[in-house]
């Protein structure tokens, strides 16, 4: 029989899958939007809201609406390769808007703002 009492190295592995899986999943639930729909752009941390919107410009969308951070906004544009485009630009992330929207503090406008791009 074997005394050793529970080490962390005994929990390694069983970590270690949880920690792929909740990585897994964060991939998929934030994974690229379709195009021709608003984009959630997330750009380095130390960009204000000027150097975002630069980011869209550049890539050819416009700016719908700013999130809660200066290196936040939600963009649009019907050009199949925006996102492309965006991570070209210098974007970091560019995910789904309404999978953001209570986490980095974008308002909670859903379709009411498709109308107005």
């Amino acid at each position: 029989m074997n005394d050793e009492a529970p080490r962390l190295r005994h929990f390694l592995p069983a970590l270690a899958l949880a920690l792929f899986s909740a990585g897994s999943i964060f991939a998929v639930t934030l994974a690229s939007p379709r195009q021709g729909s608003q984009m959630a752009v997330i750009a380095p941390p130390w960009f204000g809201l000027g150097d975002t919107a630069a980011i869209v410009v550049q890539a050819g969308g416009r700016m719908v609406e700013a999130g809660g951070f200066g290196n936040v906004l939600v963009a649009y544009s019907e050009d199949p390769g925006f996102s492309a485009a965006l991570y070209r630009a210098g974007a970091w992330l560019v995910v789904d808007p309404a999978r953001l929207r209570g986490c980095l503090g974008l308002n909670d406008a859903p379709a009411a703002m498709e109308g107005r791009v």
